[in-house]
């Protein structure tokens, strides 16, 4: 299957996303059957059912960048990434205590919630992990493109490590800057969100420095715009359709541009109530309401719509670079904006 059937270009990624999820949960039932077995695998498999598949399509969209062309072989490292995303959310829900994940019940949740399902999840997780280095192990790859793919998969796996360590700790800091959320979202979400997919699948299909530097370049500033996004969702999405609870980036204090913005730029009044109700652990649906307002007023949401366009547009400005098909430059442009304009 080519990405080439895929012609009109207002809908060119999201066929092209569903053609290709198609073939990564086949790959991906192939390889858990033997989870099926055990009720707390089975239960980590059940969360990998529902993702929008956005990782493991990258890791074949790098590829086919790269001039790859065996369909078959490119699933595995797919199916690699997106059991990574299961097992690093899994563990990210506990750290966040978050009840949901993907409009079901979080993985430590629907495992009881309690100290033997925090425990589970964990081991679940880390599970997950080195499952993920066996299959780009054992794809069907020459040797050394292999391991420069393991390598540079382990450095993304750090980098998002250390992305999460930074996401603990700013809330708690006491001077959060706007670089440091700049770089939290760089290395909690650019890396092994797009960056990581597009490199990686980019070196399997043998890809030269020039153009894993593009890929590069293209997957960081859309990386970055994508979590700002979701950062903007995360308060004023409607919860249906996100899957999740609005409320729980105030409740656990989350550093965005949006409550740096708004602090910065905010009157006196207008700051205390920020002091007050976000961070709020039980905070309600009312004083939420008042922190949209707050955001309003202050500039905040235009300043990081503005943001998130300016670093979209950085990435759109490398995409004649990484390919001189038409088709596929059009892919490219409906990939950015199409990761900006999601609802959830």
């Amino acid at each position: 299957m080519s990405f080439v059937t895929v012609m009109d270009k207002a809908t060119m990624f999201k066929t092209y996303l569903r053609q290709t999820a198609a073939l990564i949960d086949q790959e991906l039932q192939r390889e858990l059957v033997f989870w099926q077995n055990d009720p707390e695998q089975k239960a980590f498999v059940k969360q990998c059912k529902g993702g929008k598949r956005i990782r493991g399509t990258l890791v074949r969209l790098g590829y086919q960048l790269a001039g790859g062309v065996d369909e078959s072989a490119i699933m595995q490292p797919a199916v690699a990434f997106e059991i990574f995303q299961t097992a690093i959310l899994a563990h990210d829900d506990i750290i966040d205590k978050s009840l949901v994940r993907r409009g079901k019940p979080s993985l430590y949740q629907a495992l009881g919630g309690d100290h033997y399902g925090i425990s589970q999840t964990i081991c679940l997780g880390d599970l997950g992990f080195f499952l993920c280095i066996e299959l780009l192990a054992t794809s069907e790859f020459p040797p050394s493109v292999k391991n420069r793919a393991i390598a540079l998969f382990a450095q993304y796996i750090e980098q998002t490590i250390q992305g999460e360590i930074l996401d603990i700790r700013l809330p708690v800091q006491e001077i959060v800057t706007e670089n440091d959320i700049m770089s939290l979202a760089l290395l909690k979400t650019a890396s092994y969100s797009l960056t990581g997919p597009l490199v990686v699948g980019a070196t399997l299909g043998g890809a030269n420095k020039k153009l894993i530097q593009q890929l590069k370049t293209f997957g960081d500033n859309l990386g970055i715009a994508y979590q700002i996004h979701d950062d903007i969702l995360g308060i004023f999405a409607d919860e249906k359709t996100l899957g999740k609870s609005t409320l729980s980036d105030i409740a656990e204090n989350k550093a965005t541009l949006l409550i740096w913005y708004a602090k910065q730029n905010s009157a006196l009044p207008q700051k205390k109530i920020l002091d007050r109700f976000y961070g709020k652990k039980n905070i309600m649906s009312e004083e939420a309401i008042v922190i949209q307002q707050i955001f309003f007023q202050s500039g905040a949401y235009a300043y990081a719509i503005k943001k998130r366009d300016e670093y979209t547009s950085a990435a759109q400005n490398v995409i004649k670079q990484l390919s001189t098909d038409n088709k596929m430059q059009s892919l490219l442009e409906d990939l950015t904006t199409g990761l900006i304009k999601r609802k959830k």
